[in-house]
């Protein structure tokens, strides 16, 4: 068994996250000392905190990484959650990637020009409160 501390550096996160992984339910320490209560985890503990770092590492909540677990997902419905997952990050990185020319344009315009001009201004209508 390993002490909080260790088994932290054996996966590589911080004391407070396996803190916060025991709140969450998502990863439980094998023994708790009810004297003192230092928490003791296991080698065979090592696989669940990878499987939840790496499902975090996908920006997949860690509520949603709860179900999953507790769940006990299926390899295919495991593919078809990372497939969906790349799908709305590549979405993303077409939306980022539309920004990112819009803004190039902007700033070549800026370098051209040398001023801004008031055609990079918004003007909204002014709304009426009805009161």
């Amino acid at each position: 068994m390993f002490e909080i501390g260790d088994f932290s550096r054996l996966g590589q996160v911080s004391v407070r996250m396996l803190r916060y992984y025991n709140d969450l339910d998502l990863l439980k320490p094998a023994y708790i000392d009810r004297f003192t209560g230092y928490r003791y985890y296991t080698s065979e503990q090592l696989p669940r905190l990878n499987r939840i770092l790496a499902l975090k590492d996908l920006s997949i909540p860690l509520e949603k990484i709860a179900d999953l677990l507790q769940q006990n997902l299926p390899l295919v419905k495991l593919q078809n959650l990372l497939r969906s997952k790349k799908i709305e990050l590549e979405q993303q990185i077409q939306v980022d990637r539309s920004r990112l020319n819009r803004l190039s344009a902007r700033l070549h315009h800026l370098e051209r020009e040398g001023y801004a001009t008031a055609s990079y201004c918004i003007l909204k209508k002014p709304v009426e409160i009805i009161v």
